[in-house]
Formats: C-alpha cells, sequence, structure tokens
C-alpha cells in the first residue's frame, strides 16, 4: 500500500484526488520510471479521470481541462 507521506500530499488532498480516480501506485509507478513528481501527479489524474469513459459533461470536461492545461 501506498504511504501518502511519500506523495508529500495531506489527508485531505489524498481523500479529493481518490475520489476523481487518482491512482497513487500510478504516480510511484512513473516516479520509479523516471517521470518528475510534478508529471507523474498529472498523467495519474487524467488516467484517473478517463479511465472509466471520457469526459461527457461540461463540469466532466471543464475538470479534464483543468488538468490537462496545468
Amino acid at each position: 500500500m501506498t504511504n501518502i507521506h511519500d506523495l508529500k500530499m495531506t489527508d485531505t488532498e489524498y481523500a479529493a484526488l481518490v475520489a476523481k480516480g487518482y491512482d497513487p501506485n500510478l504516480e510511484l509507478e512513473l516516479i520509479e520510471l523516471g517521470e518528475s513528481p510534478a508529471i507523474a501527479r498529472k498523467l495519474s489524474l487524467i488516467v484517473g479521470l478517463t479511465k472509466d469513459k471520457p469526459p461527457q459533461t461540461d463540469q466532466e470536461w471543464e475538470e479534464f481541462m483543468a488538468v490537462w492545461g496545468d
């Protein structure tokens, strides 16, 4: 299991990200493969937002574009 302190985030931040489909294990794997922590988090969020289905509502698209644009 991933220790959230290794990811340098608070419990509240972690809970908010997990609710959006974020996978901390994917982030750690990307970091281990040489990605920067910032890019690894961004990619993990994008995968979480799109893994079950593409964004469909305006709100889902806004959330996706906010992550994509960072």
